[in-house]
């Protein structure tokens, strides 16, 4: 008779790592489509990170955790310079292209920090 299979579970940490916590939020929200959402859709890239700059503050202050920035795909500009903008805030814990196949290079997930 076969031995039933058993995962070791020897060296696995026992609580989740923050970076797959903020996975978990990103993939809950992507999931839900209850996160907050700018929409920067027929902007110019000045335009659209003073939008998205008040977004994500507003967002932050309300303690927010997760939120959902459309950019759109068109020719790359504004997903660069969201892409270039979201490191510099200190509000901002992680970032990522959104996973599902409508989103996909169109729609950025952020998981911001929480205020003390």
């Amino acid at each position: 008779m076969p031995k039933a299979w058993k995962q070791s579970r020897e060296g696995v940490p026992s609580v989740e790592s923050p970076a797959s916590l903020a996975e978990s939020k990103i993939f809950g929200a992507e999931l839900s489509g209850l996160a907050p959402t700018v929409d920067l859709h027929g902007l110019d890239s000045e335009a659209g990170i003073h939008e998205l700059d008040l977004f994500l503050h507003s967002a932050f202050m309300r303690g927010e955790d997760v939120v959902k920035i459309i950019h759109g795909r068109g020719t790359g500009k504004m997903r660069e310079a969201v892409h270039t903008f979201l490191p510099l805030q200190e509000i901002v814990e992680t970032f990522r292209d959104g996973q599902s196949i409508g989103e996909i290079s169109g729609v950025t997930y952020v998981v911001l920090k929480k205020s003390t």
